[in-house]
């Protein structure tokens, strides 16, 4: 990646920042279906709820925890996990990619975290309903 992508994409350091700041505001998430291009958040199918305050702490930490990539996946994602405030308002949203990458605001960051337990991310998805493989 070069040129204008490249200075669009935020680094690491500046992305941690913001999931500490929304994920310090989210009360709940729900999984929808699609990845990143697929449309508003408010018009996709639910295809799972995380309400219970030990889950979306267990979220946070299999979706934030890793390593940026300081590169995005060229493919859509799978699912979008949406973030959600007291008001249920959209807060944040992330893809899921090839069932080991979070693409955090794709447009906004462009810089995929490679999660550090893929394997307990897609366990916590089929968990709760959202089928991964």
């Amino acid at each position: 990646m070069s040129g204008p992508e490249r200075r669009n994409r935020a680094n690491g350091p500046e992305v941690r920042d913001w999931l500490d700041e929304v994920w310090g505001r989210t009360e709940a998430a729900v999984v929808l279906e699609g990845g990143d291009y697929s449309g508003p958040l408010a018009g996709r199918r639910i295809c799972g709820e995380v309400f219970d305050p030990e889950d979306v702490a267990e979220l946070r930490a299999l979706t934030t925890t890793g390593e940026f990539a300081n590169d995005i996946c060229r493919c859509h994602g799978s699912v979008t996990i949406a973030l959600l405030d007291a008001e249920a308002e959209f807060i944040g949203s992330g893809s899921v990619h090839g069932e080991t990458d979070v693409s955090w605001e794709r447009g906004r960051f462009r810089n995929n975290l490679e999660v550090a337990d893929p394997e307990g991310l897609v366990a916590f998805l089929e968990r709760h309903g959202i089928r991964m493989r």
